[in-house]
């Protein structure tokens, strides 16, 4: 079916609770295992049609903002997410206490019984109401940012939309471009901090009534993390610090000597080439044709996954007004398909769209047939290995999407997602001060990024723009607001995919084939067990990033000089 014509009809949850009940119910006063595992499904069942309908809302929603039905109905799911998380909770304290555990166990594996575990630490129904808060509050921040309009030239442009004149090779426009859509934050900068005051405080709060000292460990439960604790967060940190950001001062360096600047501003940081950043040869119906031929080529499966993606409208990728800024990807359960939201803006990542979010959607697909839905669920730093290595996996087609351009992409591609890690690892430990301070002041907190950023990005020079310079490029960070403590995950990741980019360079059967197990064995290990699994070494793991960088900078050194000017 094709995504506009899936039907979307609110439910009504005063008579869905008792039936959501009743198998749960059914489920602790079980006589034999039939009966268990009978109600266990039909639980399952009803919960995906509600999680189908939320979604349908939700993508509907996101593609247009200013749609005063699903503006209403994001609103419903955001007041009554409360509900659905007590039946999670409830229906894991009946399965860890049933005399069929071990069955399930049997059935389903240890690791299902693990995220069951840690499912039950986050919530309880005396934070009900803060979770119906947060959510209205991160909404508001997602439709602050979504109707932001900026002028420049005259013209009235989405801050999306201006991404491409920051890159410009013409630095007068790149200054005035920055100027404009920093403005914007800084001229909402009281908005944007109310929200965030009002984000912590119901966060911290909802962690006191579950007994925690902090939000930080009911951030890591509710991100499902079983095998890895914000203490490993921090060594792994230290080895992005002394591995990685001597590697990225090195690489922005070069960039100076490149692009022919001596005093490098921040408005000089997105222009990787004087000739001009990478950019696709052609709008969305030219960069769907040639994925559709990438993904054809690549195998069997990608095949038959694109074709239905495209075929049954499963993607809305071009940046419009109105539209919520970022890009995700989503599953609709009850159809069995993904579906990809992005915002294309005529900058090499639209087709990074097409590689990134295309992963996610291809391991879902994989997916599709699993159940019961607590299988599927996995924690975000291996989704985001799905994603991040089927950018690299895709590297022999680029010349489709930008033609000339094709070694500076190679060369960007890699040199973004090292100089991605560093800052990764500063919006985490931002977070993590942030959270053991939450009666900070907003200019405090501002004032502790800037000097994380110093740590981790010390090259960076925003003379002439106090607002950045005050410590506020991490309210541009949306995750910080809807999903806190999901960043480092996407590090993590990272590295992960250098893995498989430096080994598929060496043997593609053996790294393709590694490839498929980490996407269909999602869900039913944890991190730590699944990478080594895979042939991965886990990032946590001293000195896995010191092993990459090496490779990685011989690549480089590999790609032809006289291309990358």
């Amino acid at each position: 079916m094709n995504f506009k014509d899936m039907e979307y009809k609110r439910p009504d949850l005063t008579e869905e609770r008792p039936q959501l009940e009743i198998e749960i119910k059914k489920m602790e006063d079980a006589k034999n295992e039939e009966e268990f595992f009978s109600a266990y499904e039909a639980l399952d069942r009803h919960l995906s049609r509600l999680d189908t309908l939320a979604t349908i809302a939700n993508i509907r929603n996101t593609i247009d903002t200013r749609d005063e039905f699903y503006d209403g109905e994001k609103e419903f799911w955001d007041e009554n997410s409360p509900l659905f998380s007590e039946i999670a909770n409830n229906k894991a304290q009946v399965i860890l206490a049933s005399p069929f555990k071990d069955k399930f166990r049997e059935k389903y594996g240890d690791h299902l019984l693990e995220k069951l575990e840690v499912s039950t630490k986050i919530f309880t129904p005396a934070i009900s109401e803060d979770l119906v808060k947060e959510n209205k509050l991160a909404s508001e921040y997602q439709k602050l940012t979504a109707s932001a309009m900026v002028e420049y030239e005259g013209e009235k442009r989405t801050l999306i939309s201006m991404m491409k004149l920051m890159q410009s090779p013409d630095r007068e426009v790149r200054r005035k471009a920055n100027e404009v859509v920093w403005g914007w934050y800084d001229s909402n900068i009281e908005e944007l901090d109310r929200i965030y005051d009002e984000l912590v405080k119901v966060r911290t709060e909802m962690a006191k009534k579950m007994g925690y000292d902090s939000f930080i460990p009911m951030a890591y439960a509710r991100m499902g993390r079983t095998d890895w604790n914000q203490e490993d967060a921090r060594k792994y940190r230290d080895q992005i610090a002394e591995s990685v950001v001597p590697l990225v001062n090195k690489i922005v360096k070069e960039q100076s000597e490149r692009i022919g600047i001596e005093d490098m501003k921040y408005y000089d940081y997105a222009l990787d080439f004087l000739s001009g950043n990478p950019t696709p040869k052609g709008e969305e119906e030219y960069l769907v044709h040639h994925a559709k031929k990438m993904y054809k080529e690549l195998s069997p499966e990608t095949d038959e996954f694109f074709s239905v993606m495209v075929n049954q409208g499963l993607m809305d990728l071009t940046n419009k007004e109105g539209k919520a800024p970022g890009g995700y990807m989503t599953n609709i359960i009850d159809y069995d398909v993904p579906f990809i939201f992005s915002n294309f803006n005529g900058t090499s990542g639209d087709v990074d769209v097409l590689t990134h979010e295309a992963g996610h959607a291809f391991q879902g697909y994989l997916q599709r047939n699993v159940r019961p839905l607590d299988l599927r669920s996995f924690t975000s730093e291996v989704a985001e290995i799905h994603s991040m290595s089927m950018e690299f996996f895709t590297h022999p087609w680029m010349e489709g999407f930008f033609g000339d351009d094709t070694e500076k992409y190679y060369y960007a591609h890699v040199v973004s997602g090292l100089k991605f890690l560093p800052y990764g690892a500063s919006i985490d430990e931002y977070q993590e001060w942030v959270y053991l301070n939450p009666e900070a002041t907003p200019e405090e907190r501002r004032n502790k990024y800037r000097e994380i950023e110093k740590k981790y990005l010390p090259h960076f020079d925003y003379e002439g723009n106090d607002y950045l310079q005050s410590g506020g490029k991490w309210q541009r960070q949306l995750h910080v607001y809807l999903y806190p403590f999901y960043y480092l995950d996407y590090t993590i990741s990272q590295v992960c995919a250098f893995q498989y980019f430096i080994k598929d360079m060496k043997n593609h059967e053996e790294s393709w084939n590694s490839y498929l197990e980490v996407c269909k064995k999602a869900g039913l290990y944890p991190f730590k067990k699944l990478a080594p699994m895979v042939g991965l070494k886990s990032p946590f793991e001293e000195g896995t990033i010191a092993e990459i960088t090496p490779e990685l900078e011989k690549y480089l050194d590999s790609l032809d000089k006289s291309k990358i000017k």
